[in-house]
């Protein structure tokens, strides 16, 4: 049976709609789900306590308005140099977060995922999207900066050298049907079904073993991050933070929006 809806707070929602699911929602439509440090905390604390909960087996996760997410929010970057972002670690906590939950993770992607939106979804088990308004891209360079939540460790894994030189340094966005045919993408739904049809698939995973999942979730991972580098491609990224090319890049961003 299905439970209502709770808010942790204006940014973050929180739904159990079948036994065994826990569904998280970016609920920032109005700044199109943008990371803002707020709502990270506010997610964060979410996706430890549905890691923690017995009940839960799989855990999925969404954004409200017809976005995923647009990624980190600029007007926190902007706010950071080098020296800042090296201070405070800016975005360990969410890749730690991420990386510290066993149980399974999807990501139903309706709209679009942008930077640290995409890098989100990367770090997902599974990623679900809809046919024609899903999209995902990491646009940093245009900004004066790279991806730094494993954006370039994950998507040269996924890829390979050449398509995630294609993406990142050009920008270039990837169509839902291109994700699935590049092995990025598990299934690609109708338009305003992914959510329901993520569910699905979770409430299958959650009929199966738990600790059997939980392991070879973990085998599987570990397999993965071997070929990766997380913390140098972070080292980089907070170098980025204090040139001329990321202010420039950032602040004429907000300008314009």
């Amino acid at each position: 049976m299905s439970e209502p809806a709770s808010s942790l707070g204006k940014l973050i929602q929180a739904s159990s709609p079948v036994g065994g699911v826990r569904v998280i929602t970016f609920n920032r439509p109005q700044k199109r789900n943008a990371l803002s440090t707020e709502l990270l905390a506010e997610f964060l604390a979410e996706l430890s306590t549905a890691s923690k909960d017995v009940t839960v087996k799989v855990i999925v996760l969404t954004g409200a308005g017809g976005f995923f997410s647009s990624g980190a929010d600029l007007r926190d970057i902007a706010a950071l140099d080098a020296a800042g972002a090296r201070s405070c670690r800016y975005l360990e906590g969410l890749c730690s977060g991420m990386a510290a939950v066993r149980k399974p993770l999807l990501a139903a992607v309706e709209g679009p995922a942008l930077g640290g939106g995409f890098e989100v979804a990367l770090m997902c088990d599974m990623i679900f999207a809809s046919q024609t308004r899903t999209y995902f891209a990491l646009p940093e360079v245009k900004r004066g900066l790279i991806p730094g939540a494993g954006g370039t460790q994950r998507l040269t894994a996924a890829f390979g050298k050449f398509k995630a030189m294609q993406t990142i340094l050009l920008g270039k966005p990837i169509t839902a049907e291109q994700g699935l045919s590049y092995g990025l993408v598990c299934e690609v739904f109708e338009d305003g079904a992914v959510l329901e049809n993520t569910v699905k698939v979770a409430a299958g995973l959650a009929a199966n073993a738990s600790e059997a999942m939980q392991l070879a979730k973990e085998a599987i991972c570990r397999a993965d991050s071997l070929g990766r580098d997380d913390e140098f491609e972070r080292t980089l990224y907070y170098i980025t933070m204090g040139t001329e090319e990321k202010i420039r890049g950032v602040n004429g961003f907000l300008d314009k929006s």
